[in-house]
This record gives C-alpha cells, sequence and structure tokens, in this order.
C-alpha cells in the first residue's frame, strides 16, 4: 500500500490565502539548494523544556518549507527564478578567482535585475512565520504583480557574499544593536551570498551592499552591473553577528 501523501494546509506567506500549501525552495532548488540540509528552528534553539530542544530537523528537498500556495509558488517560480538562479550561479563562477582573505568581492554581472530583487523578496515572504509582510499590502502587490517597480521606500535589501556551511532563514524580528538602537531585520544566506531585509533600518553590518536601486529597472530588462561586496563569514544563527 502507497504511504498517504501529507497534506500542508495553512496560510499562504504571500498572498494570505488559505488553502494547501507546497514546498517553497529558499533559494531555488536549481541555486546549488537541491541537498540535504539540518535545520533548527525557535524550538530546537531556544525552548529548552521542549523534547525538540537541541536538536535538529532533516529536509532531504533542501532548505526551505511549507510557505506558499502552489499559484504564488508557480507565478513567482516562473517570472523571477530562472533569472535568480543565473544571478547565483555568476556569483559562484566568480568566486573561483577570489581569496577570501581579501574580505572584498569584485565582480561583474549580467542579470535581471528587478526580477532578481523579487526572487530575494519573495524568499523573504517564505520565511515570515508570523506574516507580518505579507500584511504589508504594497509590499505584497510588488511581488505579484511582475511589472511593478513600486518597491516600498521603507524596504531596504543589502547583499553580501558568504560560503559559510551555517544558514540564515529568519523572518522579520526586532533586534538592539548597542550602536544602531532599535533595529528590524529579516536575512537569508544561502552561498554564494547571503540577503538582509531592513524595515526602516541600518544594514546589520556597514559594508553590505543596498540592492533596492534593482526595483528601478523593468520586469525581463538585462543590465551588466559591477558589485563590490564584503566576505561575510556565518557561524551562529543569531541575525546580525559574523565572524
Amino acid at each position: 500500500m502507497n504511504k498517504k501523501t501529507r497534506v500542508h494546509q495553512g496560510y499562504c506567506q504571500l498572498c494570505n490565502q488559505f488553502g494547501s500549501l507546497t514546498f517553497e525552495h529558499v533559494p531555488p532548488k536549481a541555486a546549488f539548494n537541491d541537498h540535504l540540509v539540518y535545520m533548527q528552528g525557535h524550538e530546537e534553539l531556544v525552548e529548552e523544556k521542549s523534547f525538540r530542544y537541541g536538536k535538529h530537523k532533516k529536509s532531504h528537498r533542501g532548505f526551505g518549507g511549507y510557505t506558499l500556495c502552489a499559484q504564488c509558488n508557480n507565478k513567482t517560480g516562473d517570472w523571477y527564478a530562472p533569472a535568480f538562479v543565473s544571478f547565483a550561479k555568476q556569483g559562484m563562477e566568480h568566486f573561483n578567482d577570489f581569496e577570501i582573505s581579501e574580505n572584498k568581492f569584485e565582480a561583474e554581472y549580467v542579470l535581471k535585475p528587478l526580477n532578481v530583487l523579487k526572487q530575494i523578496l519573495t524568499m523573504f515572504m517564505s520565511a515570515d512565520k508570523g506574516k507580518q509582510l505579507s500584511s504589508e499590502k504594497e509590499l505584497v502587490d510588488f511581488l505579484l504583480n511582475k511589472e511593478s517597480s513600486s518597491l516600498p521606500s521603507k524596504f531596504k535589501v543589502y547583499l553580501y557574499t558568504t560560503l559559510s556551511k551555517h544558514k540564515r532563514m529568519i523572518g522579520p524580528c526586532v533586534v538592539y544593536d548597542p550602536e544602531l538602537g532599535i533595529q528590524k531585520w529579516s536575512e537569508i544566506n544561502f552561498q554564494p551570498f547571503g540577503y538582509l531585509l531592513a524595515d526602516d533600518s541600518f544594514p546589520a553590518h556597514p559594508d553590505m551592499v543596498d540592492i533596492s536601486s534593482f526595483s528601478n529597472y523593468k520586469y525581463n530588462q538585462r543590465a551588466v552591473i559591477a558589485l563590490v561586496l564584503p566576505y561575510l563569514h556565518i557561524e551562529t544563527p543569531q541575525i546580525g553577528f559574523y565572524g
């Protein structure tokens, strides 16, 4: 007898509609996210009384989770993922000539900036277990209308490079930084890049590069862009901390 396929139901973390959820790879599967990973969430890292404390979850499908409905998953996957995958693959190719000791990673990319930015933001939607971002109507409209270039001004997306084995997929949280004060950040990293979403906040590291201007391009418009990115090493699950 075949084992019944488990149906995952809940609210889509993009359109906020209730129904069946599909597995969303974060980042897309073709961007080196197609192998076994071990993940830890709040229960495994923080809740000491939980029987899961100190343990981990195993995912043979890669980094991600059941976060988006089929319609949102298919739309964003068709519209934005191919451009993002190309960008990630270029990043890995450039790393062949890069010495980590240099701390700065300079390279030129041929990319579709708006598509790449929207895929990154779609990933942040999937990371948002509290569904704070899906309540931001202008941000949702920006992602669900592929032609839109109206990224809400309070959101800034920052980019860095990393080859760290440790991964972060952290939804919106309020962080107190001794130098910056109260900050609202989300963070995702998966080689070769790391991404920080700042909500009316400063970047978590001064050398992170603001790529929010990618929203000034049109959908599917190609560009050649040179980026000088910091190399940041991830050693802990704590947002904003780098080795």
